[in-house]
């Protein structure tokens, strides 16, 4: 049986990785291009990775397995904490190869923290994580990189705290990077592993606030891309290229080696702040406490907020009022990581809703008008390409919890990162988008006769395994990559103590208030929230 080799850039996509290639930047990338099949892998809607790293690990659509964004809330409450791999509603194929005896390498896959139980081979969490809670399967495995001389830093590249200084945030990239590449290594060396599966987030994280150096789509890509900048920014890449290289020698003839992205990446120059743009339409009041608190989220002022929650002890403790007054809000933003989805404050949905059932679709047609036809006066364009129902595009399981409105920001726009309603871009320069990559090399590999989609991987790795499954896709076994193997039923395990065996269907708190406080730190620096 062959073993699989994922190696997944995380938000990579061909537009940046192109130019690149020409120029030598990514021999070993070539390498697989030429060994294999390249191709435009689809991600899903929306496009972030905390949507679209559980549709990886389940081949279902965020619509069924219930993440859609990086907070979830608290039903009956405006509290939020972020989403874990406990938010995932629906089996993922850790279950099925676990339950096959498959050995797992599993390195920063977003959304595995906490480590799933039980969980054959070793795993290091990825996403965002809070300190001083085990993060690893086994729990020992930190201990055994350390008695190897080696360390896996979590967390880290919060490209917003870096705040117009790309040379420390490119130290600190490279950095990070260059000590998880080496504990990679020793654990493909010496740990049994049939799947080995890792995400690299440092290409995410420098398209955000460097793509107009590496990016041919941003007007400044020209000046910028040969600057010492530039070069660093290109030396980010490298670096990672030559982790593929190191991987790649470590395979067997016969195995399976994939490159993916999670999503792909277009360049901005404007962005936009949908809770203010909503408030400048008349449908969402902001409280009075935000006059205060709103410059917390950005800058000087949010340091200064954070030193004092650090030196008082108040996280977890005392939270920063709610920024909306719901009481006069029609709408709000309820994809707040990429500001593609608004919902209307809809009474008995809400709790605190003010919208009338009778008068919904009259708010959302209004709204769908409003969104859809606003010009940017700077600039003269749409900020929003595309805008659709809800029902439109979310047909599923959970499709009662998903926006009442779907937006797809225009070429040169992000729909969040900014403080006003409408502003140029301060540092942000590029967002995500729905193009990412493959590259597929394995003996029975051939050109994908339909296009590839990120909720095919999951399927696609269960039957390169030859493992049973009890995960429900609606991806497809790619036989471009895996031949004639196909999926095969399997009964799923009995329901566990901890609900109904399916990871966002039990009843354990995932973190504390403290740890929520500390993670959401995170997401801000990630530029995820506001």
């Amino acid at each position: 049986m062959s073993r699989v080799i994922l190696i997944a850039w995380d938000g990579a996509d061909w537009r940046i990785l192109d130019p690149l290639l020409e120029q030598g930047v990514l021999p070993n990338l070539q390498a697989l291009i030429d060994r294999g099949q390249r191709d435009v892998l689809r991600s899903t809607v929306p496009t972030h990775s905390w949507s679209a790293w559980p549709s990886f690990l389940t081949g279902v659509d965020p619509v069924d397995h219930g993440v859609y964004d990086i907070l979830e809330t608290v039903p009956g409450t405006h509290k939020q904490y972020p989403v874990t791999y406990k938010s995932i509603k629906a089996r993922t194929f850790l279950d099925d190869l676990t339950a096959a005896d498959k050995n797992m390498l599993l390195l920063d896959v977003p959304l595995t923290f906490p480590p799933p139980q039980p969980f054959d081979g070793s795993l290091l969490a990825g996403g965002v994580l809070p300190k001083n809670r085990t993060f690893t399967a086994p729990a020992d495995l930190p201990d055994t990189l350390a008695k190897a001389g080696l360390e896996w830093p979590i967390n880290g590249m919060s490209w917003t705290t870096y705040h117009n200084k790309p040379d420390p945030y490119l130290d600190e990239a490279y950095e990070v990077t260059a000590k998880r590449i080496k504990a990679s290594e020793w654990l493909m060396d010496n740990t049994d592993w049939e799947l080995m599966a890792s995400v690299w987030v440092s290409i995410d994280r420098t398209q955000h606030c460097l793509s107009n150096y590496i990016a041919p789509d941003h007007p400044d890509y020209a000046k910028n891309r040969k600057s010492r900048i530039g070069n660093k920014v290109a030396d980010i890449f490298r670096q990672a290229d030559e982790a593929i290289g190191a991987f790649v020698s470590r395979a067997r003839e016969d195995d399976i080696i994939l490159f993916i992205s999670d999503h792909g990446f277009q360049s901005c120059t404007r962005t936009i702040n949908m809770d203010r743009l909503l408030k400048e339409f008349g449908y969402l009041d902001f409280s009075a406490s935000n006059a205060v608190l709103g410059p917390m989220q950005w800058g000087p002022m949010r340091q200064l907020a954070r030193k004092v929650y650090d030196t008082l002890g108040l996280h977890g403790k005392v939270s920063l009022p709610q920024s909306v007054n719901w009481s006069k809000t029609k709408a709000y933003t309820t994809i707040r990581s990429t500001g593609e989805g608004v919902s209307v404050n809809l009474a008995g949905r809400e709790i605190d809703g003010i919208v009338d059932p009778g008068d919904f679709e009259k708010v959302r047609d209004e709204l769908l008008d409003r969104l859809g036809s606003f010009v940017d006066p700077k600039t003269g364009k749409k900020p929003v390409k595309e805008i659709h129902k809800g029902e439109d595009v979310f047909k599923g399981t959970f499709a009662d919890t998903a926006p009442d409105i779907l937006m797809v920001p225009n070429e040169g726009y992000s729909l969040t990162h900014a403080k006003a309603a409408y502003e140029d871009a301060d540092w942000v320069s590029g967002d995500h988008r729905i193009e990412g990559t493959i590259v597929a090399v394995g003996p029975q590999v051939k050109a994908f006769e339909t296009p590839p989609a990120l909720i095919d991987m999951a399927p696609t790795l269960v039957a390169a395994m030859g493992a049973p499954t009890a995960v429900k896709p609606t991806g497809r076994v790619l036989h471009e990559v895996v031949g004639s193997a196909s999926l095969v039923e399997r009964e799923p395990a009995e329901v566990s103590s901890a609900g109904s065996g399916i990871p966002g269907m039990g009843n354990e708190a995932d973190v504390s208030d403290t740890e929520a406080d500390e993670m959401e730190e995170h997401l801000r620096g990630l530029g995820y929230i506001e």
